[in-house]
């Protein structure tokens, strides 16, 4: 597993359905976790049916760089892709990526260097930082 031992324990203890995702990039190994039951706030939409449904559950994607966890996460995906109530795209989330051979709705959100304390931060943070993101779109 390549996720460091306080990531595992958080999602033991939260009961969070997960999977570890790998591919080949080139000449590197891709790596991320995919959260497939992932709660979204009413603030922002899905479609299903082609219809827009508010809040509800997505597939989360965060990829794990090598070097994590001194080295920060960055952004986040999610599938199926979200918008505004009325509509909008979201700022700085109107990208789509192809990821372990799927579409991903890129969310270009990044912490800087002071926000990331290396090797206390985690998923637990990050997971919340992307609960406050999706509030705040």
């Amino acid at each position: 597993m390549f996720l460091p031992e306080d990531d595992q324990i958080y999602l033991a203890q939260k009961s969070l359905r997960y999977t570890l995702r790998e591919e080949a990039a080139g000449q590197d190994i891709r790596r991320g976790i995919e959260f497939p039951e992932f709660e979204v706030p009413a603030n922002l939409a899905r479609k299903v049916n082609g219809q827009p449904v508010p809040g509800g559950q997505v597939r989360l994607l965060v990829l794990i760089p090598p070097g994590y966890a001194k080295v920060r996460l960055d952004s986040w995906y999610v599938s199926p892709g979200l918008f505004h109530l009325d509509g909008r795209e979201v700022d700085r989330a109107n990208g789509q990526q192809v990821l372990f051979g799927e579409n991903w709705q890129f969310w270009s959100r990044h912490l800087t260097d002071g926000e990331w304390r290396a090797d206390i931060d985690g998923l637990a943070t990050y997971l919340q930082y992307i609960h406050s993101g999706l509030r705040a779109a």
